[in-house]
């Protein structure tokens, strides 16, 4: 059967604007740098490189710290692991590598489909992403129980981090942490750090212990399409022999140090792996 071809437009008629939605469209062969595209420029993490596609500069999905914390956990073959925070995947892949169940739920939208790019790019399966906010999860789910829960670059974005902390303790007897820390000397010293630190610190009580926490602004970090900070425009640090005396204070009598960066170039930073 012979199909005609469209007769062509006359001379005295202009085609219609093309409507904005299909610039949407992808006329090119499927490839995994046209998914790692839809976010082109907002991508923290370099990807593996048996992709062999260009996304940010990070490591994140061959992260040391999750190496040493791997190291202190011990097998994880089929335990449940629950990731707050899991940004564009990184660290769940080492998880999921490791043997994990991933539970990580995640509640910046962004970062949420590209954690679901990176998992089809790699095949990645024992892990599901949620998108929402997992402090409300935690307040639904405490009876909930996980073999660890991993909290790496997501208590300093919080505005409450003592009541995150009681929220994690309340499903998981294991812990592991990376976190910036609030220490007066490198802060203050880092025209670029303490330029966040302007508002007044606040003092609470917990466990009849006096806590000290400094309010941290983003700024000018909320205009990047790439944002990776918490869902509000401030955050608040705690110290960290502050953070250290909170966890024991919440049972966990092994904390062991992986990592303890007071020059860090975003401000002091910790590694911690902490049971109970």
């Amino acid at each position: 059967m012979r199909i005609s071809p469209p007769a062509p437009l006359s001379r005295n008629r202009q085609p219609p604007p093309a409507p904005a939605i299909l610039d949407e469209y992808v006329r090119e062969a499927p490839s995994p740098q046209l998914a790692v595209d839809i976010f082109k420029g907002e991508w923290s993490s370099a990807l593996p490189e048996g992709l062999g596609v260009e996304a940010g500069g990070v490591t994140l999905f061959a992260d040391g710290r999750i190496s040493w914390l791997l190291d202190q956990t011990g097998d994880l073959t089929g335990r449940r692991v629950l990731e707050l925070g899991p940004l564009e995947a990184g660290h769940t892949y080492q998880l999921v590598e490791a043997g994990a169940e991933v539970t990580a739920i995640e509640a910046n939208t962004r970062a949420y489909l590209k954690c679901l790019i990176a998992k089809e790019l790699l095949a990645m399966t024992h892990c599901r992403f949620l998108l929402g906010d997992f402090v409300a999860h935690l307040e639904a789910h405490q009876g909930e129980r996980y073999d660890l829960l991993l909290a790496s670059g997501v208590l300093y974005h919080a505005t409450d981090p003592l009541r995150l902390l009681q929220l994690c303790a309340g499903v998981a007897d294991r812990l592991a942490i990376w976190t910036h820390y609030y220490d007066v000397a490198p802060v203050e010293s880092t025209p670029a750090i303490a330029q966040h630190f302007e508002a007044p610190t606040e003092t609470v009580t917990f466990e009849d212990r006096s806590i000290t926490l400094h309010p941290r602004h983003y700024l000018e970090s909320l205009a990047w399409g790439g944002f990776c900070g918490g869902p509000e425009s401030f955050a608040r640090w705690m110290e960290r022999d502050d953070l250290l005396a909170v966890l024991d204070l919440l049972g966990y009598t092994d904390v062991r140090v992986g990592g303890d960066d007071p020059g860090h170039v975003n401000g002091p930073s910790i590694l911690l792996y902490a049971s109970r």
